[in-house]
């Protein structure tokens, strides 16, 4: 079981936006498929992003964006109104499952790179585009200087992994029903997935467990039509009202659970023999 890694009192909380403009859209439809039906990531571009940071400025809120290398060397301009809002911008990335050790670190360490040299410094966080990760990915990410990953959906609280060599790095759990995605790909009404959101948050922070709030930018999955937006601003301002809730951006839990955590092994999962 995870060793608690907050204070008993702290409720904490966090937001990750997965920014998706264009990048995904082109790997399902090709370069030619991204106008008509194929304009749900372009829509965050137009809409979303500006729309969520005005929700997230009226709520006084910190947050992560994890955006694709690819989609913020088409649109630096967004990178300067996320970073003076005070918000982090993380890598969300992909890798090659066939690929091995070597080749995955660099695929991983220019990906890194190429974020750095449009932000100016290093991205602390990485989340996968689609949730796979080898066993090489995590070892990789901390040797390579990230401080956390946000992939993995198999714990209640942020927890910390390390290697023999020191290596440490932070996960940040995520859950499906704290997501907008599942609910508005199955195109699910507003008002239950408001209800599944204030249930589900409601239970994480009964236990003192991670309320872990994770939007999308595009007009279909994503949380960034205006009645979706309002939605958004409604959930954080009640879950702010509740006492001893703390909402940090990625990177700032990463460092509480860095100070004081007891670490655990990577996660090892070699092939089945069958």
């Amino acid at each position: 079981m995870n060793q608690r890694s907050l204070k008993p009192h702290q409720s904490p909380a966090t937001v990750g936006i997965n920014v998706d403009f264009e990048s995904i859209d082109a790997a399902n439809s090709g370069q030619a498929g991204l106008f008509g039906r194929y304009s749900y990531g372009r829509y965050g571009l137009r809409e979303g992003v500006e729309r969520l940071l005005r929700a997230m400025d009226e709520v006084n809120a910190k947050v992560t964006f994890y955006a694709p290398v690819s989609d913020l060397t088409r649109h630096p301009e967004l990178i300067r109104a996320i970073i003076e809002a005070g918000h982090e911008i993380a890598v969300r990335g992909r890798v090659d499952k066939g690929a091995g050790a070597d080749e995955q670190m660099n695929a991983l360490g220019e990906e890194r790179a190429a974020m750095a040299k449009l932000l100016g410094a290093s991205p602390r966080g990485w989340r996968s585009v689609d949730g796979v990760v080898t066993r090489n990915t995590l070892p990789a990410l901390a040797q390579l200087g990230y401080s956390y990953d946000s992939s993995f959906c198999d714990d209640d609280l942020p927890y910390l992994m390390a290697n023999a060599s020191g290596e440490k790095l932070v996960e940040l759990p995520t859950l499906d029903y704290l997501t907008d995605a599942p609910f508005y790909a199955q195109r699910h009404t507003h008002a239950r997935t408001s209800k599944a959101w204030h249930e589900e948050a409601e239970a994480q922070y009964c236990a003192h467990a991670l309320v872990h709030l994770t939007l999308h930018t595009r007009g279909d999955s994503g949380s960034t039509r205006l009645p979706r937006v309002e939605m958004v601003s409604q959930f954080l301002r009640w879950l702010q009202r509740k006492p001893g809730v703390r909402m940090y951006r990625g990177c700032d839990l990463a460092d509480e659970v860095l100070s004081g955590a007891a670490a655990e092994p990577f996660p090892d999962a070699p092939a089945p023999q069958i």
